[in-house]
């Protein structure tokens, strides 16, 4: 069903090219391939009995963009190939894809959406994103924005949706059905307000064998906007409650709500801060993780749990002529209404980046994180150390090299382990090759 999926994507962004004069006109396709070579002293990420392994990449992708009149779309496939010379695991091939398309087909009142990301997740979070920890998973969803302006000052909007995930290997694929109504007053010139509604079912799809499948679940919410534009800072702020229903019986009820704040310190520096909490499901907080580049991905463990999910995180950035700074910092809990997998995490992240020529610039950054499960006694502590060089030998090649170190601390003995290992590529066009 995926691939079909995938191929919609595709399809919808070419189809509209008939209904839009202007879309060829803005259509950029833009293609990229690169290699890379890993060295690791433990390619089992294994406490002992340390395999090394020369692990080599080869990365091929494409994108599409566009973003003139009223269709919006940006599309990337990324196809790699790694290969472990050692025989430590078999040869691994990966698809990922993100795509998303905003029409707007009658302007100013209604838009379509659509969106898909098919990546790889963890099955067990806790533990290494080795191989044969990794699954395929997809996320795709199609919805409608319709908008309703009653006048200069008060806006209402209503936005149906719906979801489909896919896990490759836990039995959790579910879809859900969504409905959001915001209600929005514009107090004054920098300042608004207004109501948000909400109801989504979810539908978990796969059965066991008896033919029973996981319980049906309904959230519905509301909350209460603010938000504020300032010379130097904005902020916007929730406040609601969230209800819970099972198709089992089970109920439950609480508080929801984010505030978020950014403040420009000065002109070349920036403080963020943002605090959440609300009951939902794990497929919807790992879909924000995945699609957020400021997020930790992979804090929660994929399941059928409705759970209280409550983060509060500060950013700090920097760019100056000399150093680029990026510093961040997260508290994580995640409490489970029927599974032993409650958890608290932290992290602390720096990423230090320094132009050393006009094309060649050096990087340090550190990333820490401590996990405690708290239902198990199981604590996990890791922490990365690195430090890399990248060159730009033209305008759309690029290469990097980068050593890192890595150490994790945990009461499950089989995570126990450290490794160094060294990473090099090159790449031409788009499709960064990530570090494995």
């Amino acid at each position: 069903m995926f691939f079909v999926q995938r191929s919609c994507l595709f399809l919808f962004v070419f189809a509209i090219f008939f209904v839009n004069d202007n879309a060829m006109a803005a259509f950029e396709f833009q293609p990229g391939a690169g290699i890379g070579v890993k060295y690791t002293d433990n390619a089992r990420t294994e406490p002992d009995n340390t395999v090394d392994d020369l692990i080599t990449v080869g990365n091929v992708s494409a994108s599409i963009y566009g973003d003139d009149g009223p269709l919006k779309y940006d599309v990337m496939t990324l196809f790699s190939d790694h290969r472990y010379t050692q025989d430590t695991y078999a040869d691994q091939h990966y698809l990922n894809l993100t795509g998303d398309v905003d029409w707007e087909m009658i302007k100013h009142r209604f838009n379509w959406k659509l969106s898909d990301y098919f990546t790889q997740r963890t099955v067990n979070s806790l533990n290494s994103d080795t191989p044969d920890n990794l699954q395929d998973s997809n996320i795709f969803s199609i919805g409608a924005d319709i908008r309703l302006p009653f006048s200069e000052r008060n806006n209402l909007s209503i936005s149906p949706i719906y979801s489909q995930y896919y896990y490759e290997e836990l039995e959790t694929d579910n879809k859900q059905y969504s409905l959001e109504v915001n209600w929005n007053y514009q107090m004054s010139r920098l300042t608004s307000t207004g109501l948000n509604l909400n109801a989504r079912k979810i539908n978990y799809t796969e059965t066991n064998s008896l033919g029973q499948s996981i319980d049906g679940t309904i959230f519905s919410g509301f909350g209460l906007i603010i938000s504020s534009q300032r010379l130097h800072s904005s902020y916007s702020a929730n406040i609601g409650a969230t209800s819970v229903k099972r198709d089992g019986g089970y109920e439950t009820s609480g508080f929801s709500g984010f505030l978020r704040w950014r403040s420009d310190l000065t002109a070349r520096s920036t403080l963020q801060a943002q605090a959440s909490t609300d009951l939902t499901d794990t497929s919807s907080v790992a879909l924000n993780d995945d699609t957020d580049s400021t997020s930790v991905n992979n804090n929660v463990q994929i399941s059928a749990s409705i759970i209280r999910n409550s983060d509060v995180s500060i950013s700090y950035l920097r760019d100056d002529t000399f150093l680029r700074t990026n510093i961040s910092a997260r508290y994580h809990k995640i409490e489970y209404s029927n599974e032993p997998l409650n958890r608290n995490i932290q992290s602390f992240d720096v990423d230090l980046r320094y132009p050393i020529t006009q094309l060649l610039s050096g990087g340090l950054y550190t990333n820490y994180d401590y996990t405690e499960q708290l239902d198990t006694n199981r604590l996990d502590k890791g922490i990365n150390v690195g430090a890399n060089l990248r060159y730009n030998f033209s305008r759309k090649l690029q290469g990097l090299f980068d050593l890192q170190y890595s150490k994790k601390e945990s009461t499950y003995a089989l995570e126990n382990y450290s490794e160094f290992s060294i990473f090099a590529s090159i790449v031409f066009g788009i499709g960064d090759i990530q570090r494995l």
